[in-house]
């Protein structure tokens, strides 16, 4: 067999060839090439520019970051200040319920019969007789008259 052509599949899946000079033809996109290294180089990409661009884009997710935090911080503090607030209402409202209740058994006590009564008799006042009723369907007067009659 006196034919140059080798018939070996490479990886993906062409038939490789040989050239005169002794190289194996490079693959770039598809297409198979014979110019060797200079048609590799040309698919990559500058290192220089391509990691600028990353920088502003690293600089906003940290400004993000950083003001989540700190309105995260202000947030709680807001809360802690309103919860301040709610229990010093809270004790506050406890008191005056307090204060309610004295002056409500204060009431009760100064509203007894016998107080008023004894009040009454400490300035003077007389205890009054038991009641007469006129019945208007007889025309009768009722009740204990007491000394009167």
């Amino acid at each position: 067999m006196g034919t140059k052509t080798d018939t070996r599949r490479t990886a993906k899946g062409r038939v490789a060839e040989r050239t005169g000079t002794g190289r194996r033809p490079t693959v770039s996109r598809g297409h198979v090439s014979a110019k060797g290294p200079a048609a590799r180089t040309s698919t990559r990409r500058p290192s220089g520019p391509g990691r600028a661009p990353k920088i502003p884009f690293v600089l906003l997710i940290l400004c993000l970051l950083g003001g989540a935090l700190v309105s995260l911080l202000l947030l709680r503090s807001v809360v802690a200040q309103e919860a301040y607030a709610i229990t010093s209402l809270q004790s506050e409202n406890r008191e005056l319920s307090y204060v309610e209740q004295r002056l409500e058994e204060s009431v009760a006590r100064l509203e007894t019969s016998e107080r008023i009564a004894r009040e009454a008799e400490e300035m003077g006042m007389e205890p009054g007789e038991a009641p007469l009723f006129l019945d208007l369907d007889n025309g009768e007067i009722t009740g204990d008259a007491g000394s009167d009659e």
